[in-house]
């Protein structure tokens, strides 16, 4: 999931509504914005939940489904959280790089991610038929079904806003850049209330107090990652729609 990016590159070829300041994007070219402690304390928050479900799933020793609950977390919790914030203004661990600097760490940390989490899906799948137990019939399950359809479509989303000027003809960048912001947004909230159920479902047994941890942990951290994003989509939009009508 890419947050649209400004770029000093082929603008002259863009459509004069598109051809304007860099405000018609959602990171700014310049590197004026303050930092923000927001992100920092989401990655926090990620690393003390992923080393709870650690301590959880191998407490006990090493099983297969040991792999899917940590995996997730960390494909979900810690790569995709720190894709996200690679592209959203005032990132303290990416606001000296330029845009493009900032959007190719995206897209590496997304495809780790994407990895972990294709891992920890095919782990859970091998686990169920060995124990010849039904798919995607808990909550948890179907949730985690539709984030994984979601994932996949947001990446190939991605190469749309990659290629966005290449499709100007078809749809001006600046839109399909928000669609692909916007649904990389929903498909990571979708994933993080996955994770939240796979703390409600049958297999905890470690009591509520880390039960409730684990829901406050998660909860910051999709809040405290879709904030800016999503501000940033609404101001843009409302700024283009503006521009629409003038």
């Amino acid at each position: 999931m890419e947050i649209p990016s400004a770029s000093t590159t082929n603008l002259t070829e863009m459509p004069s509504a598109e051809r304007t300041s860099e405000t018609s994007h959602l990171v700014s070219a310049n590197n004026n914005s303050k930092p923000s402690y927001l992100n920092i304390l989401s990655n926090i928050c990620a690393l003390l939940f992923t080393g709870i479900i650690f301590y959880c799933c191998f407490k006990n020793g090493v099983s297969l489904f040991s792999f899917h609950p940590t995996l997730m977390s960390l494909g979900w919790l810690i790569f995709m959280t720190s894709a996200v914030n690679a592209v959203t203004p005032g990132d303290l661990a990416t606001e000296w790089m330029p845009i493009r600097l900032r959007s190719a760490r995206h897209w590496v940390l997304q495809l780790v991610a994407l990895l972990f989490v294709f891992i920890a899906f095919f782990v859970i799948l091998s686990n169920k038929i060995i124990n010849d137990k039904e798919h995607f019939k808990s909550l948890h399950g179907k949730f985690g079904l539709a984030s994984f359809i979601f994932m996949i479509c947001t990446s190939f989303g991605g190469l749309g806003a990659l290629y966005s000027l290449k499709l100007k003809e078809y749809l001006a960048p600046i839109y399909t850049k928000l669609v692909h912001a916007s649904f990389g947004l929903v498909t990571f909230c979708l994933g993080t209330i996955t994770i939240i159920l796979g703390t409600f479902s049958a297999w905890w047994s470690f009591g509520e107090i880390l039960r409730y941890t684990c829901l406050v942990l998660v909860l910051l951290i999709m809040l405290l990652t879709v904030l800016r994003p999503s501000l940033k989509i609404y101001f843009r939009l409302k700024e283009r729609l503006g521009y629409s009508n003038n």
